[in-house]
C-alpha cells in the first residue's frame, strides 16, 4: 500500500474514533454554554454509558437494542442526578469551586464502577463481521455504524436546537439569563433538559466507544483530552463547531 492510499485509510480508520469523541464534546459544550463551567466529570458519563448498556446485554439478558436505550437513559439520569445534588447547590459559586467539585463527582462514579464491576477489560457480545472493500480501502462495518448513528445524533440535535422552542429558549438563557427569565422562560426548566441532552450523548458515546474497542472503568478518562481539544477548537460553547 502506497503513502496516500496508507493516509485515506488512516483517515477512514480515525473518522469513527472522531465521531465518538465529537459525541463527548458536543455534551461538554452544552453544559458549558449553559453552566458557565467545565464539568470534568462529563467524560465519565462515557463509562456509565457503556456499562448500563452491559448491565443489561448481560445482566439482565434483554436484547442489544434495548440494551442501548438501557444505557442511554441510565447515562441521563446519573447526569441529571449529578447536576440536582451537587452542581444546582454550587451554581452561586465561582466557576473554579464547580470545577473542582466535578473532579470529585468523576473520582466517585469511576471508582463506584471499579467496585461494582471490577477493572478487568469486558466487551460486548457483539459478532465478528468482515471489513467492507471500497477499492483499496477497507471499512469495518461497525465503524460504518458508529459514524452513520453519529450523524444521525447530530442532525437531530442541530434540529431541535434551531427549530423547536426548546431551542430557541435554550439559546436565550445561554446568551442572556436575565432577560430570558424576564421574558417568561424557566431557565431552571432549560438546564435541566440540557443536563439529559449532553448526558444523553456521552452515554451514546460510550457505548459507540465499547462496540468498537473494550469496555473499562477508565474508557471516558482517556477521552477527556481529545473532547476538551475538540471543544476548544470548534469554539468553546459553539455546537456546531465542536
Amino acid at each position: 500500500m502506497n503513502e496516500s492510499l496508507r493516509f485515506l485509510q488512516a483517515v477512514v480508520d480515525g473518522v469513527s474514533t472522531g465521531a465518538i469523541v465529537a459525541l463527548v464534546a458536543v455534551g461538554l459544550s452544552l453544559v458549558f454554554r449553559l453552566s458557565r463551567f467545565v464539568n470534568v466529570a462529563h467524560v465519565d458519563m462515557v463509562t456509565i454509558g457503556a456499562y448500563g448498556t452491559l448491565l443489561g446485554a448481560t445482566t439482565l439478558a434483554l436484547s442489544f437494542s434495548v440494551s442501548v436505550v438501557m444505557g442511554v437513559v441510565s447515562t441521563m439520569l446519573v447526569g441529571w442526578l449529578c447536576y440536582r445534588l451537587v452542581f444546582r447547590r454550587l451554581r452561586a459559586e465561582r466557576s473554579i469551586t464547580l470545577i473542582i467539585a466535578s473532579v470529585g463527582v468523576a473520582f466517585f462514579l469511576r471508582y463506584l464502577v471499579t467496585f461494582i464491576w471490577g477493572s478487568n477489560q469486558l466487551a460486548f457480545d457483539l459478532p465478528l463481521m468482515r471489513a467492507w472493500r471500497i477499492g483499496e480501502i477497507r471499512l469495518n462495518p461497525y465503524d460504518a455504524g458508529i459514524i452513520a448513528v453519529t450523524v444521525l445524533a447530530f442532525v437531530l440535535l442541530l434540529a431541535v436546537l434551531r427549530f423547536t422552542a426548546f431551542g430557541r429558549a435554550l439559546r436565550a438563557v445561554a446568551d442572556n439569563p436575565d432577560l430570558a427569565r424576564v421574558a417568561g422562560l424557566n431557565g431552571e426548566k432549560v438546564i435541566n433538559r440540557m443536563w439529559l441532552i449532553g448526558s444523553a450523548l456521552a452515554g451514546l458515546g460510550g457505548i459507540l466507544l465499547g462496540a468498537k474497542t473494550v469496555i473499562t472503568p477508565y474508557m471516558g478518562w482517556y477521552l477527556l483530552l481529545p473532547a476538551f481539544a475538540a471543544m476548544i477548537f470548534g469554539g468553546v460553547g459553539s455546537v456546531g463547531g465542536t
